[in-house]
This record gives structure tokens, sequence and C-alpha cells, in this order.
């Protein structure tokens, strides 16, 4: 068991002040809150102990602590023999293997650091936050000192629980709980912890909010784009110089999204392609997604007012959306575990009664028109690789959409319906990440197929047959397979454009060589 025990029993003498410093408030919250949150953002952080004059402090703690399932104990007169009350109380109730001691009045530490320390103490008796000394140093003897033999020593330490608690004497003089340590003990010095400010007097408190106000606006947007390479490539490719211009506002912008929905954790996922996506957790929404789109590709819009215009019987709920920086808030859904084919069916029946609601020509001047996109692929030739045979494909697909579908026969669909964009919420399945088509009916079932297909294995022709058959009670076969052939060719002059290689392309090629 990891646990982390914080020490809140001092009184503050050097405050100057009858509430002690852990106590303070900075923007809005105690010191120690900042250390409690911090503590509870750490993966392997198993239990917290918070140490203090429980008559004196519940008042601050209670709540705190009940919220949390931290557990609050007397602390000593010393800190020393707050630690000591603290190994007690562990020794007697849990089976604890590592002990991480943090101060109160350190509140820049991070759950990151805690993770860090527990995995170092797998290989190590105790490890201890260390900074280097950068001025100079005086004896008072006038003796020469060379600051390059010492170090400064703080807190956190992590500790192998058994090793401290045999080796731990509370009337020693010596503060500083390693050299209490048998000298063989395998010590571990960290330098890396550098903003590890400590709260002493009360000027300090003006200089840690500059600080903890930093920390919460900071970003590092760098990091971020680093983690989304295909959007970063597709972005330079197209769009160069409006890329550069967008990085720079996000910078202001991830930070404003962040606090407005009180997103206080995030993770970004690396093969988004036409935006940044976070998978978050919100202390307003819960769980959720946040997906910030380039504003310059032309997909916010559109993305948007699906959410807003599609039946919500098949639709991942938007949560809200920020029209200035391009960004939704969704509800976090689940990837679905290969759903059996009746709950497909009844999943794309709702698709096709959601998509047939009748929407103005206001509504529907925002969205993508299927048709003009088919249409305009004619004059997008300027390729070399397999140029003749895609170009017949194309043309072929217009004469077919041309001859088959009318316009009266256009609705808003979501366009995009392929298995990676089903997900499952509460046993259902719902649909994410729409683009929005004034097209035909049957081109979401097509979108689907067509994925099936090109992700599949065996025989294609076989496994398009049977697909066909399977959406044959809620669809009219000749129109979805005259759907399917037109959106694959769509698909695969998109695959020119879209991506690195021509991997894809060769696989939507040797899907329509079988099925055409």
């Amino acid at each position: 068991m990891n646990i982390v025990a914080i020490l809140a029993n001092g009184v503050g003498s050097r405050f100057g002040s009858n509430v002690p410093k852990q106590f303070h408030k900075i923007n809005g919250k105690m010191v120690i809150e900042y250390v409690i949150e911090s503590i509870l953002e750490g993966k392997k952080v198993d239990k917290i102990v918070v140490a203090t004059n429980v008559e004196a402090n519940s008042v601050y703690l209670a709540d705190i602590c009940e919220q949390n399932n931290i557990d609050l104990i007397e602390g000593g007169s010393t800190r020393n023999r707050t630690l000591r009350n603290v190994l007690n109380y562990i020794d007697s109730r849990y089976d604890c293997k590592k002990l991480i001691v943090c101060d109160a009045v350190r509140p820049m530490i991070t759950g990151v650091l805690m993770d860090k320390y527990f995995e170092l103490l797998d290989s190590c008796d105790a490890v201890v936050t260390a900074q280097k000394i950068t001025d100079s140093l005086g004896c008072y003897d006038f003796q020469k000192v060379n600051r390059e033999r010492y170090y400064l020593m703080q807190s956190p330490e992590g500790f192998d629980f058994k090793l401290l608690n045999d080796s731990f004497d509370s009337e020693s003089e010596l503060t500083e709980v390693t050299q209490q340590l048998p000298e063989e003990s395998r010590i571990e010095l960290c330098f890396d912890f550098n903003n590890n400010f400590k709260l002493t007097y009360p000027a300090d408190l003006k200089y840690l909010e500059a600080l903890i106000k930093d920390r919460e606006n900071h970003v590092e947007v760098d990091n971020i784009l680093n983690n989304v390479v295909r959007l970063k490539k597709y972005l330079a490719k197209y769009y160069p110089k409006e890329a550069r211009e967008w990085v720079n506002t996000l910078k202001s912008e991830i930070p404003s999204l962040l606090k407005k929905w009180q997103i206080d954790e995030y993770k970004v996922i690396k093969t988004s392609h036409f935006g940044i996506i976070f998978i978050a957790h919100s202390i307003k929404y819960g769980k959720c997604v946040l997906k910030i789109i380039p504003p310059f590709i032309g997909r916010y819009e559109q993305e948007c007012s699906c959410y807003r215009s599609l039946n919500a019987s098949f639709m991942c709920e938007l949560l809200d959306f920020d029209d200035s920086c391009s960004a939704l808030l969704m509800e976090y859904c689940y990837e679905a575990d290969e759903p059996d084919k009746e709950t497909v069916v009844s999943f794309f029946d709702k698709v096709l009664h959601g998509a047939v609601n009748k929407y103005s020509d206001m509504e529907a001047s925002g969205f993508h028109n299927y048709s003009d996109i088919l249409h305009h692929k004619l004059n997008e030739n300027s390729f070399d690789y397999e140029h003749e045979k895609i170009m017949l494909y194309v043309n072929k697909a217009v004469k077919l959409y041309d001859d088959t579908f009318k316009e009266q026969d256009s609705v808003l669909i979501h366009g995009d319906l392929h298995s990676y964009n089903i997900m499952s919420k509460n046993n259902q399945l719902v649909a994410i990440d729409p683009i929005g088509y004034i097209a035909p009916i049957e081109i979401d079932i097509a979108r689907f197929i067509g994925t099936e297909l090109t992700d599949g294995n065996g025989d294609i022709s076989r496994n398009y047959k049977l697909l066909l058959e399977q959406f044959s009670s809620i669809a009219d076969t000749e129109r979805l397979k005259k759907a399917c052939f037109i959106d694959m060719v769509f698909r695969l002059h998109n695959s020119l454009f879209e991506n690195e290689n021509y991997d894809l392309t060769d696989k939507w090629l040797n899907v329509l060589s079988q099925i055409a």
C-alpha cells in the first residue's frame, strides 16, 4: 500500500497570524487544499493521512477529509513527534510498503511527483527532494566553504515504510529524517522538482498566489501538439500559415476552455486527425470529451450544428460549445464491444428515422452538400497515383448519383457513420463526430459498410453481400448498393489527399474492384 502523509500541525510562529499558514486562502482555496488536490491526482496513491491538531483545526479540514476519504489524526508538539504519530497510526491500521511525507505549506507539488517517488522507491530506500545551492555560503569562523559539496534537503520525502518505522527516533536532535536511516541505506536525491516553494512569511502569499495562478493557466501547448502528429502534418501540408496563427491562439484559448468547463484532468488522443481531442474530467460535467477544431478547415460549424440538429435518440450529447474557440464539449461514451448484427441494424433504424427530420433552407445552408462535393471531384484531378483508374471511378460515381438520387431525396445525415464513430452509452449505441451532409439517406449505411470491408478479412465480395442482406430489412438493397459504390469512390478520392501514403487508397481500389 502506498500512503502519503501531510504534516499540518504547525502553528506558523514566523507567519504572524492567528490562523495557521496552511489554512490561509489563495484564490479562494486553502494552501493545504492545493496540496491535497495535487496528491489526489497521483495514480499510485492509495491513502492520504493528515496529521494536525484535530480539535483546533477540524473546522478547516473535516469536510475535505470526509469528501476524499482522508484520515485525520492528531499531530505532536514537534515535527518529529508528529511524524512518529503518523508512523504509529499507519503501522497499526495499514499494510504500508511505501510512505511519502509532505508539508502542508508546499502547494506546488504534483500528482506526477508522487507517482515518480513511489516508482523510485522500487529500487531505493528513500527519496529526497534536493535543491542545488546557487548562492555563496559563509561560515561564522570565516573558513572557506565549497558550496558544491552541499545541497538543500526538502520535503516531500519518500521512504520504505518498514525501514523508516524501525529507524526513526522522534526525540532525536536530527530534523532531517533520512539522516536517521542506517548508513548503508540507498538514498535517491531528486533535483528535478525546482519550484518547491514553501509558505513561511506573510509576504510570501502574493508570490505564491502568482505561482499558483501561473500553474493553473499554464498549458504546454507544444507538448499537446506533439501528441497530435496526424493533425500537425495535415495542417502543415494544407494550411501552413493558418496553422501557425492558430497555434498562437491556443496558448490562451486552451487554458480559457479548461477554466470555463472546470476541467481538472485531461489526456490528449494521439490519433486525432481534424482537431485536438482530449479525454477529460470536468468538475461540473464529470467525464467528458473536449474537441478543439481548427476554425479554418470548415468542420466546426457543421459538426456543432449536427449535434444540435440530429435526433438525440442516436447521437452523443453535446454538453456545451464555444464558437470563439471552435470547441465542443461532449459527454464521454465508451467504445462499443463488437455489437451483434441485430443491435447494429436497430441502431441504424434510429439513424434513418432521425435523419429524415425536415430542415429549413437556412439550417441547410451551413451543411456540406454531398452532391456538390462529389461533382467537384471531377475537377480535383491534379494527382499522379493511379490517375486514370481513379478518375474513371469518379466519372462513373457521378453519373450513377445523378441517375439514381435526386435533390429531393437528400436529407441531413451524420455523414461519417463508420464503426469508429459508433460508441456505447448506457448499453445503447450512439454516434459521435458527425460531418453533416445533405445527402441521400442511404449514405450513412454505405459509410459503415465501406469501413467494414476495408478493415475486414476474408472474401470481400461475400462479406459485401452479407452486409447488404444485414440491412435489407430497413433499406432498399438496390439503392444501398449504388450508395455504397458512390461513397466508396468518394472516400477513395479523399484518401489521396488525407493520408501520408497510398495504403488506404490501395485498399479502396481493391474493394471497388471486387464489388463493382
